[in-house]
C-alpha cells in the first residue's frame, strides 16, 4: 500500500491539487516515518498558507481573481453565497422521493428554487405569505432529520405528536415552580433547558424524560469507564475493603465560628487508595497536625466524621453523613458550575480532582469487576444496545489485588473486561434479552511525552492483535487546553498508521478535539489535524461550527461527532444546552451522536442527553433522535456483520418503543387514536 492511504484518510484518494501532489504525489514508494513526517507537515504547512493566501487575495481590492476583478469584495461575497445556494437546491432536489412515495397522500408540500431577486420586493401580503411558506419549506427539507420525516409511517408520526404534546405539559411542571431569585431579587422562572443541573431533580419527573427512558438509543460511543455509574456504587464497595484507606490535602478541621467555619472541608481534595502494610503512612485527617496525603484507613474514617463535620445538610449517623459528603465532593453541583466566576479551567480544575478520587475507588479487582459488570447492566437499563468505553491506558491506572499486594497491568485489565463482557451476554441471551458488545477504546494521556505515547500505539497495536474483535479505536485523552496538541505527536501518530497498514490492521483515531472556546490557539488547532490524520470520528467538536472549510472537508470525509451535551455544558463551554453548538452542526448535516461522557460526575445517564438535545430546540422530535440513534449505528467501531445484528435487532426494538410510548400515553388519560401496526421505513 502505498503512502498516501498511511498519512491521512484525505490521502486514500488523493484530490487533483497541485498543493497536494507537490507535497505527497500520486504514487509514492514506501518511506520511512520521519519522511512520512516531513511530508505530512509540508502539506499542513502549505496548506495553511493556500488558505491564507486566498483570504488575502479575497480581500485584496487588486485581486486578479478571474471571477471577482471587476467587482467589489461584497460582489464576490454575494456569488460565493449563490454557489452555495445552488448546491442546496441541488440537495433538495437529491433528498426528494420519486414520484409515487406517497406524499401527496400526505400532504408534502415541495416548493421551486427560490429566486432571490424576489426576496424583499414582494408588496402584496399573499404572495408574502406564499414565499415565506416557500423558505420554510426548503429549510425544512435540509435540516438533519428530513429523511426520516419525510419517511415516517403512521405511527410514527403519531408518537412524535405525543412527544410534543408532552413537552408542552412538561412546560406546565417547570413553570408550576416557586420562581428561583437572582441579583437583587430578580424572579426567574423555571424552565425546561435551564441549567441541567438546576433543573435534575426535575427532570425525573417529566414525561419527555420518561419517553427518553424508554428510547432504544443504539450506540454510545463516547463515554469513559470510570465514571459511567453513580458515585455511590464504588462508595459502598469501598466501605467492605479491610485496605481501602482515605487521604486528603488538607486537615478536615473546623475553623472558628463564622461563614468558613466547614472551608476545609469545602476545598480539601480527597483521595482513595489499596495499601499494603508497607505502604501505610498513618495520619489523622481530623488533627490539625495532619499532613498531606497521609492515609487513614477508610472505616475508621466513616466512624469518626460526624464528630468532626457537624453542619445539619447531611445524614444523622456517621456512616450516612460521611457517605452523603462524600458523594457530594464527586459530583458538579449547580453552584459551583454555573457561578459567575467560574471558567472552563476552573471547572476543568474540579473535574481533574473528582477523577482523581473516582481512580482509587475503581482500581482494584473486586470494584474492577463489579463495576464492569453494573456497568453493562445499566446499559443495558438505558436501553443502550451497543458501547465503546474509554479506560485510559498508562501505569498509574494498573489496578491491584484487594490487598494491594499484586499488580494487574493492562493486559490483564483487558481480560477481566472481556471476561465480564461475554459472561454479560451470555446471560442477557439466555434471558433471550439482546445486547450487542462493547469494544475498548485504546487511550494515552495527551499529557504524555511522545515517547510515552508511541509505548502506548505499540501496545493499542499488540493488543488490537491479541483482541482483534475488542479494540476499537485510539484515541488521546485529558483536559485539551493543557495538554499537547496533537500535532506534537505527528511522528508517532504517523509510524502508528503506517505499521497498522502494513500488518492490515483496522485502528481508526477517535480523537478528542475541539472541547474548546478558544480560538485561533494550538488546542484549536486539533481539528486541523483530526481531518488530517484521518480522524473516523471527533470526541465532542464544539468549536467545529467556528470553522466552516474543516466542517464541510469532515462532512465529505465521512467524519461523526461524538456530541457529549450536559459534560459541555458543565464544564463551561455553553451556558444552557439551547446555546450549544451541535443545533449549528446538525443544521449543517453534520453527523452527530448523543453520548454521556463521564455521567458519574455530572448526575446523569444517557437518557438525561438526549433529554437535553430535545428540549434544547423547539422543533426537535422523535425524527430528530432516529437519525441521531441510525448515525450512532452508522459509525460505530463495527464490521458489517456485527452492524447487521445489531441494526436487526435495533429496529424490532424500535418498533416495540412505538407502541409503548403509545401505550403509556393512553394509560395516563392520553388521546387514542386508531393505530394500525405499521412497520416503520428505516
Amino acid at each position: 500500500m502505498g503512502e498516501l492511504s498511511l498519512t491521512s484518510s484525505l490521502a486514500a484518494n488523493p484530490p487533483p491539487s497541485s498543493l497536494y501532489c507537490s507535497c505527497f504525489g500520486h504514487s509514492p514508494p514506501m518511506q520511512s516515518s520521519s519522511s512520512s513526517y516531513m511530508r505530512f507537515k509540508l502539506f499542513r504547512v502549505r496548506w495553511r498558507r493556500l488558505r491564507q493566501k486566498q483570504r488575502q487575495t479575497m480581500n485584496s481590492t487588486g485581486s486578479e481573481n478571474e471571477n471577482c476583478s471587476q467587482h467589489s469584495n461584497s460582489d464576490c461575497d454575494k456569488a460565493a453565497a449563490l454557489d452555495i445556494i445552488k448546491a442546496h437546491d441541488s440537495e433538495i432536489d437529491r433528498r426528494r422521493p420519486r414520484k409515487g412515495d406517497g406524499d401527496r397522500a400526505r400532504g408534502v408540500i415541495y416548493g421551486l428554487p427560490l429566486n432571490s431577486n424576489t426576496l424583499g420586493s414582494v408588496t402584496n401580503a399573499t404572495d408574502y405569505e406564499e414565499l415565506r411558506a416557500k423558505v420554510v419549506s426548503r429549510e425544512d427539507e435540509l435540516s438533519f432529520d428530513a429523511r426520516f420525516r419525510s419517511r415516517a409511517s403512521h405511527i410514527e408520526r403519531h408518537v412524535d405528536k405525543i412527544i410534543q404534546k408532552v413537552r408542552e405539559e412538561d412546560e406546565h411542571l417547570f413553570s408550576a415552580q416557586e420562581p428561583r431569585k437572582g441579583h437583587h431579587g430578580q424572579q426567574h422562572p423555571r424552565f425546561a433547558g435551564d441549567h441541567f443541573l438546576s433543573n435534575v431533580d426535575l427532570i425525573g419527573k417529566t414525561g419527555l424524560f420518561k419517553i427518553a427512558s424508554m428510547l432504544p438509543k443504539g450506540a454510545h460511543l463516547h463515554n469513559h469507564f470510570n465514571a459511567c455509574l453513580p458515585p455511590h456504587v464504588l462508595l459502598d464497595i469501598a466501605k467492605g475493603m479491610d485496605r481501602m484507606f482515605i487521604m486528603s490535602n488538607l486537615p478536615l478541621i473546623c475553623k472558628e465560628e463564622g461563614e468558613n467555619k466547614f472551608e476545609n472541608f469545602d476545598m480539601c481534595e480527597i483521595q482513595f487508595s489499596i495499601k499494603r502494610p508497607d505502604q501505610e503512612d498513618p495520619g489523622d485527617l481530623f488533627s490539625s497536625c495532619y499532613q498531606a496525603w497521609k492515609t487513614m484507613r477508610f472505616a475508621e474514617f466513616l466512624n469518626r466524621f460526624s464528630t468532626y463535620y457537624t453542619r445539619a445538610d447531611v445524614g444523622t449517623d456517621d456512616t450516612t453523613k460521611a457517605h452523603k459528603w462524600l458523594l457530594h465532593k464527586l459530583t458538579f453541583h449547580e453552584q459551583e458550575a454555573y457561578g459567575p466566576l467560574q471558567t472552563a479551567s476552573g471547572a476543568w480544575e474540579k473535574f481533574n480532582g473528582r477523577t482523581r478520587m473516582m481512580k482509587g475507588l475503581f482500581n482494584y479487582v473486586t470494584a474492577y469487576r463489579s463495576y464492569t459488570r453494573r456497568c453493562l447492566e445499566d446499559f443495558a437499563r438505558d436501553n443502550i444496545q451497543y458501547a465503546e468505553i474509554r479506560p485510559t491506558m498508562m501505569k498509574s491506572n494498573y489496578i491491584t489485588s484487594d490487598d494491594g499486594i499484586e499488580t494487574i497491568d493492562n493486559e490483564g485489565i483487558m481480560q477481566i473486561i472481556i471476561e465480564e463482557v461475554e459472561f454479560f451476554i451470555k446471560a442477557k441471551s439466555q434471558e433471550n434479552k439482546f445486547f450487542g458488545g462493547l469494544k475498548v477504546i485504546y487511550c494515552t494521556p495527551r499529557s504524555f511525552s511522545p515517547e510515552k505515547v508511541k509505548e502506548g500505539l505499540d501496545e493499542c497495536i499488540r493488543f488490537k492483535k491479541m483482541w482483534p474483535k475488542w479494540i476499537a479505536g485510539y484515541d488521546l485523552v485529558g483536559e485539551e487546553a493543557k495538554g499537547s496538541p496533537i500535532k506534537d505527536f505527528i511522528p508517532q501518530l504517523l509510524e502508528f498508521r503506517k505499521t497498522c497498514a502494513k500488518e492490515k490492521l483496522d485502528i481508526p483515531f477517535l480523537f478528542h478535539c475541539g472541547e474548546t472556546l478558544d480560538l485561533g490557539d494550538k488546542t484549536d488547532g486539533n481539528l486541523v489535524d483530526a481531518l488530517l490524520l484521518g480522524s473516523k470520528r471527533i470526541g465532542h467538536g464544539f468549536a467545529l461550527a467556528n470553522h466552516p472549510y474543516i466542517m464541510q472537508q469532515m462532512k465529505a470525509k465521512g467524519i461523526c461527532l461524538e456530541l457529549c451535551p450536559i459534560s459541555n455544558e458543565i464544564l463551561g463551554l455553553t451556558p444552557r444546552v439551547n446555546g450549544h453548538t451541535m443545533y449549528q452542526l446538525l443544521a449543517n448535516n453534520v453527523h452527530c451522536t448523543v453520548n454521556s461522557d463521564n455521567g458519574a460526575l455530572f448526575r446523569s445517564t444517557l437518557s438525561h442527553d438526549f433529554y437535553q438535545v430535545m428540549v434544547g430546540k423547539k422543533s426537535m422530535g422523535l425524527y430528530g433522535w432516529k437519525q441521531l440513534v441510525m448515525w450512532s449505528l452508522e459509525h460505530a467501531c463495527l464490521d458489517d456483520e456485527e452492524r447487521e445484528v445489531i441494526l436487526k435487532q435495533w429496529k424490532m426494538l424500535w418498533s416495540d418503543f412505538l407502541m409503548n410510548v403509545i401505550a403509556w400515553d393512553k394509560q395516563r388519560g392520553g388521546e387514542t387514536t386508531n393505530t394500525v401496526e405499521e412497520k416503520p421505513k428505516m
